[in-house]
């Protein structure tokens, strides 16, 4: 797919009305889309269930409990600060959420959690519904997380859009189901439960899919997903997400050494969807000894006996602060994203900024910014001995490596979040008037 930056900011100042946009988090993505908005001069508020408010009387007294049970509540809030557009405009429902995090950290079981989950994005979506439509003219919501909202907006007249970060839920779910009846060991009674309500749960979504005006994807992969499922193509529109701002200075400091040991990286939920069960065979496979390391960083999503026999030269650590996280990108060789279904992943474009390679797949949507041989490596979705391959090409190949990391910085100045922003917002525009708003 080619991104231009070229898109027409004169129309988009005056063509959007007043908007608010909601979601259960202020996830970086979701920010971006804020400060789209707040940009044209068009975001009436932001919606959220639980945001960093140091002013808020509530959010110490909740860290000082959430401490005396053993949860940093506080570092968790800490991750929510608004940073993209002015916190005066946000508003929040913070106190189903609070409770859902504090029940996730004592339940080992995850049902408990998952039921609490559908209780709290019920009240999320009540309390938007009631409170957060007075004045607006368009409301800007997420999928699973916007149904009443929905329709007590097209029962006013408002116009709705619909953001889908991921693929289409049967997509994905039957896409896990082939893994799960290939590898029988890794079900879960979690995994059970969550297929027993797959199909109330994709009916969920359909129904938001019906109410909505405009639909916006973050890649052609998952827009592609959607259309197979009998969404009109027109109906969507795909806005890929941007890259953080590229750093100069990391990459000269990372191309002027070439080590003896290759370091890989793994940065997200290491789960059976991005693939983790893949690479821990292909690692088998590779046995690279001492001639390389990797790290994973993020949250745990395989069964334990998987990694009952993982080697030393494999780490794994918790997820880390953004921040932090850029400072690893910068001292690894290269980023191992072999996911089986993602709609865009931004670890990518996070990775490129850094000026880091990336091993990926062909069922990532932002393989689309992945030039084989050039910024990264592209192998096919489950292929063990292509993943192997690739890796073993990263360690016996170190100077064409290093050589990749210029490109791939290239990669993120050419489509950074600010050209994100303006094709997002003139979408909307463009969208919304096909749809039959006249918002000019």
């Amino acid at each position: 797919m080619t991104l231009t930056k070229h898109v027409d900011r004169k129309i988009t100042t005056t063509a959007l009305k007043s908007t608010l946009l909601a979601h259960p988090a202020p996830t970086p993505f979701v920010q971006q889309v804020g400060r789209a908005l707040y940009e044209a001069d068009a975001l009436r508020m932001f919606a959220t269930t639980l945001m960093d408010d140091a002013n808020a009387p509530w959010q110490k007294l909740a860290s000082n409990t959430a401490q005396y049970l053993g949860v940093d509540l506080a570092k968790q809030i800490s991750r929510r600060a608004i940073t993209e557009f002015p916190q005066s405009i946000a508003i929040d429902y913070p106190w189903a959420e609070v409770g859902r995090i504090l029940l996730s950290k004592i339940d080992k079981d995850k049902r408990p959690t998952d039921m609490f989950f559908h209780w709290a994005r019920d009240r999320f979506d009540a309390w938007v519904a009631k409170n957060m439509l007075d004045d607006c003219q368009v409301v800007y919501s997420y999928e699973y997380t916007c149904l009443k909202t929905f329709q007590t907006a097209q029962e006013r007249g408002i116009a709705r859009i619909y953001d889908v970060p991921s693929p289409e839920h049967d997509f994905v779910e039957n896409l896990l189901e082939a893994e799960f009846d290939q590898f029988p060991e890794i079900q879960t009674p979690y995994r059970q439960y969550c297929r027993a309500k797959q199909d109330k749960r994709t009916a969920y979504r359909h129904q938001e899919l019906k109410l909505a005006d405009l639909v916006i994807a973050n890649s052609e992969f998952t827009k592609k997903s959607y259309v197979a499922s009998g969404v009109s193509a027109e109906k969507i529109w795909v806005v890929p997400y941007g890259a953080p701002p590229v750093d100069e200075a990391a990459l000269k400091a990372s191309t002027q050494k070439v080590g003896s040991q290759t370091q890989f990286l793994w940065a997200g939920t290491f789960s059976v969807r991005k693939g983790a069960h893949y690479l821990l065979q292909a690692w088998q496979q590779l046995n690279p000894g001492k001639a390389a390391q990797l790290s994973v960083l993020g949250a745990m999503g395989l069964p334990e006996f998987l990694l009952n026999s993982v080697p030393d030269s494999i780490s794994l650590s918790g997820t880390v602060p953004r921040s932090e996280l850029y400072s690893i990108y910068q001292n690894s060789d290269v980023l191992v994203f072999p996911t089986l279904c993602d709609g865009f992943g931004m670890v990518v474009t996070e990775a490129f900024a850094q000026g880091l390679p990336v091993i990926t797949t062909d069922q990532a949507g932002a393989a689309d910014l992945v030039q084989h041989g050039v910024n990264g490596l592209i192998v096919p979705a489950g292929d063990v001995d292509a993943l192997a391959e690739a890796m073993d090409w990263c360690i016996t190949h170190p100077h064409e490596l290093q050589a990749m990391r210029r490109a791939a910085m290239k990669a993120a100045a050419r489509w950074q979040w600010s050209d994100y922003r303006a094709l997002l917002t003139c979408s909307i525009h463009e969208g919304l008037q096909q749809a039959g708003y006249p918002l000019l």
